[in-house]
């Protein structure tokens, strides 16, 4: 059976009991980190996961919030004494800089002691990001704001995707961040069996409005802004409430095991 570990809930701002965001996907033949916010690489050796068994490394988008781990977790894998190649999956524009910042904390390829090989995302082609994992990325508009203002004529830059996973015969939506709900309509045309979504950059009602009527076997809600924290509990059961057509509504904690 397959399952997705939650290692890290949090926003991006540091709340309190919140590491940042990561996933890990446990899939009847692969195992698959998604995003790697700090500590990912301590969370995994608290659940008695290798770095080095790792079959692929997804990043949604550049935050630091959802890539601090990387250098970490990159480090652990070369003093586990890693061999096998580690496919590190994520948008184009952050490929020459991660390549620097590895290279400024003492990480370069020649050292690692294993290929890593960094492949950038396509919208909308699906590829199999390890055995049996095909993953189809899909474009949100979460750093669209940041493009306006630091570099508005930027075409190439300012990506986000979120990721439609199928394995193990199930299909899990992950949102990453969102610029809007309707960033999330194409991957949310057909049922799926789960949807990751966060609630750090717009209200729940806008969320849960747009929700309704899709096919959604289990809402999990995580990345709550820091204005929510407190409140997840009562979200999650104010969306039930909303959505009667979900199966299952859960605000994920971090450690939180779900079941695909």
């Amino acid at each position: 059976m397959s399952s997705i570990t939650f290692l890290g809930t949090g926003p991006g701002s540091p709340v309190k009991g919140k590491f940042s965001s990561s996933c890990l996907l446990r899939a009847p033949s692969a195992t698959v980190l998604v995003d790697a916010g700090e500590p990912c690489s301590l969370t995994l050796c608290n659940l008695g996961v290798r770095v080095s068994d790792l079959d692929a490394v997804l990043i949604t988008h550049g935050h630091s919030d959802h890539t601090a781990g990387l250098p970490m977790l990159l480090q652990a894998a070369w003093l586990e004494k890693r061999l096998c190649p580690l496919p590190v999956f994520l948008p184009d524009e952050l490929i020459e800089p991660l390549k620097a910042w590895l290279g400024a904390v003492f990480l370069p390829d020649k050292l690692l002691g294993f290929p890593l090989e960094f492949r950038p995302w396509n919208a909308g082609r699906s590829e199999e990001v390890a055995p049996g994992v095909e993953v189809e990325p899909f474009p949100t508009t979460h750093l669209d704001g940041l493009r306006r203002i630091i570099e508005p004529g930027a075409s190439r830059r300012f990506k986000t995707f979120g990721l439609d996973v199928r394995c193990g015969g199930k299909r899990a939506v992950f949102s990453s961040d969102l610029g809007t709900p309707l960033d999330l309509d194409a991957a949310l045309g057909a049922p799926c069996d789960v949807l990751v979504c966060e609630l750090s950059h717009y209200e729940p009602e806008e969320l849960f409005a747009f929700l309704r009527g899709r096919e959604i076997g289990v809402l999990a809600l995580n990345h709550f802004s820091p204005g929510l924290a407190g409140r997840e509990q009562e979200i999650a059961e104010m969306a039930a409430r909303e959505l009667p057509g979900v199966g299952r509504v859960v605000a994920v904690r971090d450690g939180d095991v779900l079941e695909l």
